[in-house]
């Protein structure tokens, strides 16, 4: 059997495919990552600067010290909300991702396998493959 550079450049194709996707599927993971990692901080930050605003605006050291008193309960509540969105964020990212992979693969074994059908003249897998074998390693068919 001759080697067929047009399957292996096919098969070339669809690996490469394969590899465009699942960086585009890393990509979009982090992106929810860094999304959910902004939000955190905005809030955080927004809180502080509300406590603060209203310490700034107290007239008397009574209103500054019932300001400054609801900062550790804010900050508690703060990142209570935090971990359950991160936690949120990482179940839904991690189900997305996964399901998202698992379809990468399957389209690229099908795309692999419609490469080698188109390009070796319809011969099943194993055919073609020990074919090759045979061809560049004798010996192994021995």
């Amino acid at each position: 059997m001759h080697f067929d550079t047009r399957a292996s450049l096919a098969l070339h194709k669809t690996n490469l495919g394969l590899y465009l996707r699942l960086c585009t599927l890393l990509r979009e993971n982090s992106l929810r990552w860094i999304n959910a990692s902004t939000h955190s901080i905005d809030t955080c930050s927004a809180e502080f600067e509300t406590v603060i605003g209203r310490m700034l605006a107290a007239d008397n050291w009574t209103a500054m010290l019932l300001a400054a008193g609801e900062m550790p309960w804010k900050t508690a509540q703060h990142q209570v909300d935090a971990v359950q969105h991160l936690a949120e964020t990482m179940l839904g990212s991690q189900a997305a991702f996964m399901s998202a992979t698992q379809e990468a693969l399957s389209t690229w074994q099908r795309d692999a396998a419609v490469a080698l059908r188109e390009t070796t003249g319809a011969m099943p897998l194993s055919t073609t493959l020990r074919s090759l074998i045979e061809d560049y390693l004798p010996s192994v068919s021995s």
